[in-house]
């Protein structure tokens, strides 16, 4: 398997311009007449599903685990790239600053499956977007992956969160279902749709909270609150570079 791991001279020009016009008049002819219109067809598109589930298992330090279960069905052999890019940064609710502040979050322990197989991956970084992906060509039918990687630095207290408690963020790596889990209860979700503006979104389920992924097609960040103390916190990274 193999992955990803990025003259002449002016008196005779218009007798050489007279030759090619026959000569392409001649060649359109040709073609027209050995190719009929109705015979030309684009490659289908390979793409008939693409499916994915986020599962978030957040500890008491704000630190989570992201695995994400993918599946894609090609209709026929072509490249795909399981995980993705995301932004490394999530904008903090802010007052009057021309530059809103960003907390920002280190991602690490990166490996991805593709149809059982490990793929070569790391963890890329390029100005403000982090990668995690593996491409390689597949043949017609369905394929399964699997991408699991750890975040940490994605939450903070409540002075930055203005809600109480501790608020943890997290993107979605591909679109897709997302499953919360947390060793703290979890108090409510929000989905941001401009940030730092979020409005509730998922719904409680058990000690989980799952959100679909019509509600995070066009959103920027989850902001889960956990009712949990921030003493346990690793110090926030902000700073005010988008």
């Amino acid at each position: 398997m193999n992955s990803r791991k990025h003259w002449t001279g002016s008196g005779n020009r218009k007798a050489a311009g007279a030759g090619l016009g026959v000569l392409v008049v001649v060649a359109a002819t040709i073609v027209a007449g050995t190719v009929p219109v109705d015979d030309v067809s684009a490659a289908p598109n390979p793409y008939m599903g693409e499916d994915a589930t986020h599962t978030i298992t957040i500890d008491s330090d704000g630190s989570y685990q992201v695995h994400i279960d993918q599946t894609m069905e090609l209709a026929r052999n072509y490249k795909f790239t399981f995980g993705g890019m995301v932004h490394d940064g999530f904008r903090l609710p802010d007052t009057e600053s021309v530059l809103p502040p960003y907390l920002r979050a280190q991602y690490s322990d990166p490996t991805i499956t593709m149809d059982g197989q490990a793929a070569e991956v790391d963890v890329e970084h390029e100005v403000h977007a982090v990668d995690i992906s593996a491409e390689d060509t597949f043949t017609k039918g369905e394929h399964e992956g699997t991408v699991d990687y750890r975040v940490t630095g994605a939450a903070v207290g409540s002075v930055q969160a203005k809600t109480g408690g501790v608020a943890v963020y997290f993107r979605s790596l591909v679109p897709g279902d997302v499953v919360v889990k947390s060793a703290e209860s979890i108090v409510a979700v929000e989905c941001e749709d401009w940030p730092p503006e979020g409005e509730p979104c998922g719904r409680k389920s058990g000690d989980d909270w799952l959100i679909g992924p019509d509600e995070l097609a066009e959103t920027d960040a989850v902001r889960i609150i956990l009712d949990t103390d921030e003493a346990g916190l690793s110090e926030p990274r902000i700073d005010s570079t988008k």
